[in-house]
């Protein structure tokens, strides 16, 4: 199609290379929005029926289970919604949108805080609603890591003997040789 100006499609391309980044941030928002909700409702069903209807066997402990999550919670949040903050041009520029964040739906790293989130969530809810016996479920994110970070890195790395330079190298081998000769 041809623009008004007359130079057809080029005047569209920009705005229409940006609209990617426009619907990521848009999509971006809506996921930090939803898992704000998410985590005030747990946290208000959590102290409404734990606190409220179950106040004779709230101990320090459940205090300190709580403050750990909201702790958890607010660090998860912050990592999330700072991998997904967009950057802007300055404004002497136009303040065009150069990039939307990274998408909260990639693998990896960003992948690993959703999981963690959901289990804090779940661990929140079961050891509210059900039972404290939940709590343990809370380990088994960090005993996963563990399991990840020595087969990956620690256990390869501690294992692996070390390097020889090459001048010991070629001397070790100038050594053997003279050793058989004689």
């Amino acid at each position: 199609p041809r623009s008004p100006s007359g130079q057809g499609a080029r005047t569209l391309a920009p705005a229409m290379a940006n609209e990617a980044n426009k619907k990521l941030l848009l999509k971006n928002q809506a996921y930090l929005a939803r898992l704000l909700y998410q985590i005030l409702s747990c946290n208000a069903i959590y102290c409404v029926y734990r606190v409220w209807y179950h106040w004779d066997s709230f101990s320090r402990w459940h205090i300190t289970g709580e403050l750990l999550m909201l702790c958890l919670y607010f660090a998860m949040y912050r990592f999330l919604a700072s991998a997904a903050s967009p950057r802007h041009a300055p404004l002497a520029q136009g303040g065009a949108l150069i990039s939307a964040g990274s998408d909260l739906d990639s693998k990896g790293v960003i992948e690993y805080t959703w999981d963690l989130l959901y289990t804090t969530m779940f661990v929140q809810l079961a050891t509210g609603l059900l039972s404290d016996w939940f709590a343990l479920v809370a380990v088994v994110p960090p005993c996963i890591g563990f399991y990840y970070a020595w087969t990956q890195y620690v256990y390869p790395w501690i294992s692996k003997p070390d390097e020889l330079d090459a001048a010991q190298e070629a001397s070790k081998k100038q050594k053997s040789k003279y050793g058989r000769a004689r």
